[in-house]
């Protein structure tokens, strides 16, 4: 019951991104209202030379109405040698090995009124903070669409997309963001959820720790069939499709094992794993990585259970994600860091503080990174 004790009284973040989303939900501003804000997305990013990132603006109107104005407002950067910016928001850093660690200011004015966020430049391949955004509850798993093998026109459409799934535990939802982390939509997941995972068919997959469950929503949130019970106690949801074929990953935090649905919840497998597993992930291989929180561990397992290698992450793991070059992330719980092994285990530094406590963790197509802190209420992404 491991998960069950996990749990930090919330501190609520008023955060400025979250009022504005708060106070109104789309639309222009209704005849006669007056444009009174706007503000500039994604929020202080870091970005490595020679990306390109797509900003948006949101309009906030007297009447509380809000307006996306990202192709009617006028761009500018305080420093083009550093970055440039088009008439439609899509900024490009320089190439130069030379601006890493400068900053720009990307502004956006309309009708007199402006909003800004400052970008600083990075190095390639470090993994920084790129923005973070404020959730109205609790968040604690993330999911991505990230298969990179899929040739389904529908689900590369998904993967493009960059959106971002998140589940609220306090609130019981599941909550869509895109890649910035403006609010898409949501829906109640009923029961506490505490995982979620994607699949190439964008069936969503959700872990419900109150009731022992994984439910299994389509794209509107509709439950597709009945709950699969787990018997025990649920805590990491992982979907493998690497031999083209779904498979659904979950590891069982009270019997300490990892069992290998197929995607209508018939049990296929399942293997014991030494220590409670928590976090779990697949990779374009088909190799399953759990973490071991009472022995601080890494496991890769092959399909079918054998383990292939582990290593010591020193201290408490929680989530674990595989990005496309077989580098892994994991969540350091307790200590507030998000910790990067090479394929083979080896630390790659620098070990990266979160601020809060870091829980659930996920790499998309790009290789960025997005971590869920439960104790601060934020998604954080992180590029590199």
């Amino acid at each position: 019951m491991i998960i069950r004790f996990l749990r930090y009284p919330m501190v609520l973040l008023a955060s400025v991104l979250m009022l504005f989303i708060v106070s109104g939900c789309g639309g222009s501003g209704s005849s006669g209202a007056t444009l009174t804000a706007i503000s500039v997305f994604p929020s202080s990013p870091s970005l490595p030379v020679g990306a390109k990132q797509q900003f948006t603006v949101s309009g906030f109107y007297s009447d509380g109405s809000t307006s996306d104005l990202t192709n009617s407002v006028t761009w500018s950067s305080s420093d083009t040698t550093v970055a440039t910016i088009t008439s439609s928001g899509l900024l490009s850093v320089s190439t130069d090995a030379a601006s890493v660690g400068k900053t720009a200011q990307i502004s956006a004015v309309l009708n007199g009124v402006s909003g800004s966020t400052t970008l600083t430049v990075i190095t390639p391949g470090v993994v920084s903070k790129f923005t973070s955004w404020s959730t109205a509850g609790n968040p604690t798993g993330v999911a991505v669409a990230s298969f990179r093998n899929v040739s389904s026109a529908i689900f590369r459409n998904v993967s493009s997309s960059g959106n971002v799934y998140v589940t609220d535990s306090t609130n019981n939802l599941l909550r869509i963001y895109n890649s910035v982390g403006t609010p898409i939509t949501s829906w109640t997941t009923t029961g506490e959820p505490y995982g979620v995972a994607i699949d190439p068919l964008y069936n969503l997959y959700v872990i419900d720790i109150s009731n022992n469950l994984v439910r299994k929503f389509n794209t509107t949130g509709t439950q597709q069939g009945t709950p699969w019970s787990t018997t025990g106690t649920p805590s990491g949801v992982a979907v493998d499709y690497s031999s083209g074929v779904v498979y659904v990953y979950v590891t069982d935090s009270l019997y300490k094992l990892v069992r290998k649905y197929d995607s209508s919840g018939n049990i296929i497998t399942s293997w014991p794993t030494t220590g409670i597993p928590s976090g779990v992930a697949v990779d374009s291989s088909g190799n399953v990585y759990v973490t071991d929180i009472t022995n601080n561990m890494v496991r890769v397992y092959n399909s079918v259970g054998s383990v292939i290698t582990s290593w010591s992450t020193t201290s408490y793991a929680y989530g674990v994600a595989v990005d496309s070059s077989g580098n892994v992330y994991v969540t350091d719980y307790s200590n507030g860091f998000l910790r990067k092994y090479s394929p083979g285990g080896a630390p790659i530094l620098p070990v990266l503080s979160t601020g809060g406590e870091p829980f659930g963790v996920v790499s998309d197509l790009s290789n960025n990174v997005y971590v869920t802190d439960i104790y601060n209420n934020l998604v954080t992404k992180y590029v590199q």
